[in-house]
């Protein structure tokens, strides 16, 4: 048997190191990323299989080194083998490489695309689930049930915005961004003030609170107008159920707030006072002035209705009882 015969080829020498390291072909292929059908090829010496080019050469260097030999010397002996390399063809051999995404404009556009239509998609879900739930309500004001030696309370806090507010069924102003401040009247003894917040949809939010009032003892008589005439314009307000209440004597606002079922105040001055109700089928009105005394609009006006600025001077004169 000849000695060329007996000589190992580059393939064996590898496969044979590679074993002695206890590697596989698969682990091999992930540690240098040259594709398993060539590592195959090469140790069984099916050299046709390989590209004849100075990247093959590259890649069993690369694999020589790999495996802890001398990776130069390995290569030379391998083109050896082959009988040289060709210099024209530079096909390099394909690395096992994972698949990539290219960001392209087109993809880039899609993508723009979605993320613009998810974000409306959830922009309108949160729209509805908010309308379609019961507003939020907080009263800061009073914060809980109280004792109040005193006439007047007010009535504060937040709800959601666009929401409408009501004091004990009588409408209140809120800002845009949902806040509120009333100022309720109290009658002596204990006052259920209910606030009420209520959605576009219909869905409510009830907060109440119990404020017991303790207020001085006057026999009721600060709510009756003077019996006969006088130089001036003296007026009872009074209501039977809750609404709001604006009286402005002689120019000064002298009230303005939500009054509660069977308030009653009397307000004079000297030429003329003025009152707003938010529900004249609820609120009546006693005049006495200069030509006329106790006269008396009851209601004063339709259930409901908003009347502004019921005029009343010291020469009113009041043709309806």
């Amino acid at each position: 048997m000849s000695e060329d015969s007996k000589q190992v080829n580059v393939g064996q020498q590898l496969k044979a190191r590679r074993q002695a390291l206890r590697l596989s072909l698969a682990q091999v292929e992930f540690d240098t990323k040259i594709r398993g059908k060539f590592l195959t090829s090469l140790e069984t010496g099916e050299y046709k299989s390989l590209p004849n080019d100075i990247y093959s050469r590259g890649f069993v260097q690369h694999y020589a080194n790999h495996l802890g030999l001398d990776g130069a010397f390995v290569a030379a002996q391998y083109v050896s083998e082959r009988g040289g390399v060709e210099q024209a063809d530079t096909k390099r051999p394909q690395l096992a490489r994972g698949a990539r995404i290219v960001l392209t404009r087109r993809l880039l556009g899609v993508f723009a695309a979605l993320t613009v239509a998810a974000g409306v998609m959830w922009y309108l879900l949160w729209q509805f689930s908010a309308l379609a739930a019961a507003p939020t309500l907080v009263i800061t004001s009073p914060d809980a049930d109280r004792v109040l030696a005193g006439a007047e309370i007010n009535v504060a806090g937040r709800t959601t915005p666009g929401a409408d507010v009501n004091v004990n069924d009588s409408p209140v102003l809120t800002d845009t961004d949902g806040n509120f401040s009333e100022k309720v009247a109290l009658q002596d003894g204990i006052n259920t003030i209910r606030i009420a917040s209520k959605s576009k949809l219909g869905k409510s939010t009830i907060v109440t609170r119990n404020v017991l009032a303790k207020l001085p003892k006057t026999g009721g008589a600060e709510a009756v107008v003077p019996a006969a005439v006088f130089p001036g314009v003296a007026v009872s307000v009074d209501v039977k159920e809750a609404t709001s209440v604006v009286v402005v004597v002689d120019g000064k606002e002298q009230w303005r707030g939500t009054v509660l079922a069977g308030w009653s105040r009397l307000f004079t001055g000297t030429a003329n006072i003025s009152v707003t109700t938010g529900n004249a089928g609820v609120t009546s009105v006693t005049v006495t002035n200069a030509v006329v005394a106790g006269k008396k609009l009851s209601p004063l006006g339709a259930p409901g209705e908003i009347r502004r600025n019921q005029d009343f001077a010291k020469d009113t004169v009041i043709l309806v009882n």
